[in-house]
């Protein structure tokens, strides 16, 4: 078959698209290098001296047969195993600390902060204004009632018919 007439194509969200030769190399490429790296990594690494400097090569061998996998530098990586690295003086995480529960506490955070906002947005403009400056710009009752020419119990009274509202709907998503 000549150049000319291949076909090049690509899948894409599982429909064949025909494409050039450069896109197509160009979409394999890394696909392929990638390929070749994770073969890489399954090899041993192993310890060699040469001109008096210690370094690592990959081997080439069959690992079942290899001597040096078999003392226990595999091709899983033993030298990045926890106990190798526990020898080496790191520190393991602490058991204590649970994975699951920090994840769930930041999910339940962003969900909060995303309900918070949608019953933010329900607020008049000058209810959010009000919010704005109390919560964000720190600024005392005082201050707001002053800005605004009315009394500080007006900008009490208008917080607490603020925190009413938020409250009513939090409460009902």
């Amino acid at each position: 078959m000549s150049k000319e007439a291949k076909e090049f194509y690509v899948m894409v969200n599982g429909e064949k698209v025909i494409v050039s030769e450069e896109v197509y190399r160009a979409y394999v490429r890394p696909i392929r290098a990638e390929q070749k790296r994770n073969n890489r990594m399954w090899r041993c690494k192993m310890v060699k001296e040469r001109n008096g400097k210690t370094r690592f090569i990959r081997c080439k061998q069959d690992c079942s047969q290899c001597q040096y996998a078999l003392s226990g530098f595999n091709a899983n990586g033993n030298s990045l195993s926890l106990n190798h690295l526990q020898e080496k003086g790191f520190e393991i995480i602490d058991d204590s600390i649970d994975i699951e529960e920090d994840y769930i506490k930041k999910e339940k955070a962003l969900e909060d902060k995303k309900n918070l906002e949608e019953a933010l947005s329900h607020l008049t403009e000058r209810q959010r204004d009000l919010v704005r400056m109390v919560y964000f710009d720190g600024k005392s009752q005082k201050e707001i009632a002053q800005f605004f020419g009315v009394s500080k119990t007006a900008i009490n009274n208008a917080l607490k018919r603020i925190y009413d509202s938020l409250k009513k709907f939090l409460e009902k998503n």
